[in-house]
């Protein structure tokens, strides 16, 4: 598998591409880099960074992975492995970027295990307070509450 760095023309398909699969079908409109994962000639994955939704972390030193997606047919371990592969290309193309978040879904059965796998420690869930980006038109939060937050050192 190689992980390519879609092009600022082509990152708008690797996002729809992810819409089109992710059980959320949505995708952040903002982001700061769209990568692609290629097994022979087919992309298997893609992930969207951006800014760290946070306003408390500085967006110059954080990354916070906004949405992840490989085809079920991919290999076991293979989100741990794409995980591994971004952070490298972090470390190498975004020097000053010093940690990166994400956040994993329960109320879809989503437990944190790829990041767990990739050495991410786990900080512990957001909470629903009604305030924030739920409580805008079309948004819903999912019964169940918050996400669990999952952090990782980039080098």
């Amino acid at each position: 598998m190689n992980l390519r760095r879609a092009q600022p023309t082509e990152s708008r398909e690797v996002r729809a591409w992810i819409m089109a699969r992710h059980y959320s079908r949505t995708a952040p409109p903002g982001y700061a880099v769209a990568l692609e994962f290629i097994e022979g000639r087919e992309r298997v994955g893609a992930m969207l960074l951006g800014r760290p939704t946070s306003r408390e972390l500085d967006p110059r030193q954080w990354l916070e992975l906004t949405r992840m997606f490989f085809v079920d047919a991919a290999p076991a371990n293979t989100e741990s492995r794409g995980l591994a592969l971004m952070r490298k290309w972090v470390r190498t193309w975004l020097p000053g970027i010093r940690a990166l978040l994400a956040y994993s879904d329960p109320s879809v059965g989503h437990r944190g295990t790829v990041y767990i796998a990739d050495g991410w420690a786990c900080f512990g869930r957001t909470r629903n307070s009604g305030h924030g980006w739920a409580n805008r038109p079309g948004r819903r939060v999912p019964d169940g509450g918050g996400a669990t937050l999952q952090e990782a050192p980039v080098g």
